[in-house]
């Protein structure tokens, strides 16, 4: 489920760009970590969709479980898990090619701001608003994307985690993505009538 929102998204915005920038062959922004063994795991001249964090969304959470399926059995299951995804777009642009100018830094901050374009023209994503959201998971029904501020602590702090110096960034709050693998622990009879009984002292 993760896997398939965060793939969904990213071709989206890469869609997106392709248009803005009028190149429709050249991938624009990559599902990747933003570092590994090697440094910036995001390609140059690009930009880098990653998950840095999974938070469990306790608002209204649901507690039944208990349901009744189709033939009329009642099935205990445990409540879905509902959580909320935050994503960081970092553009990865630093001068390595100096004569060229899709590689500078003007060019990343550029790209950076097509992508937050692109989330505020179009923030909920449904399979009628999406058709092609079904094809990555047709159990997705709705995605919601918010714009997540964070400090200049934060900041720091996150950037000093990963071990690399900063990049521009923005971060998302992806919200929210529930999960039911609907194994059944208990099966039985539905309960149609409560019988009781008292007894008189004489």
């Amino acid at each position: 489920m993760i896997h398939s929102v965060l793939e969904f998204l990213t071709d989206e915005l890469n869609t997106f760009i392709k248009l803005k920038v009028g190149d429709p062959t050249t991938t624009r922004i990559y599902l990747s970590g933003v570092t590994n063994e090697a440094g910036i795991a995001i390609p140059d001249q690009s930009l880098g969709i990653s998950l840095i964090n999974i938070e469990e969304e306790r608002v209204n959470k649901d507690q039944q479980n208990r349901f009744v399926n189709a033939v009329g059995k009642v099935e205990k299951r445990n409540p879905e898990i509902r959580l909320n995804l935050y994503v960081l777009i970092t553009a990865n642009f630093q001068n390595k090619n100096p004569n060229n100018s899709s590689d500078d830094y003007v060019e990343g901050l550029k790209q950076l701001s097509y992508a937050i374009s692109f989330f505020q023209s179009k923030n909920v994503f449904t399979p009628e608003n999406s058709p092609g959201l079904g094809s990555f998971d047709p159990n997705l029904q709705k995605i919601v994307v918010e714009l997540y501020s964070y400090s200049f602590e934060q900041l720091y702090n996150f950037w000093s985690v990963v071990g690399a110096k900063y990049l521009p960034s923005v971060l998302y709050k992806i919200k929210t993505i529930s999960i039911q693998e609907n194994a059944v622990l208990e099966q039985g009879e539905p309960i149609e009538q409560i019988f009781t009984q008292s007894q008189h002292k004489s």
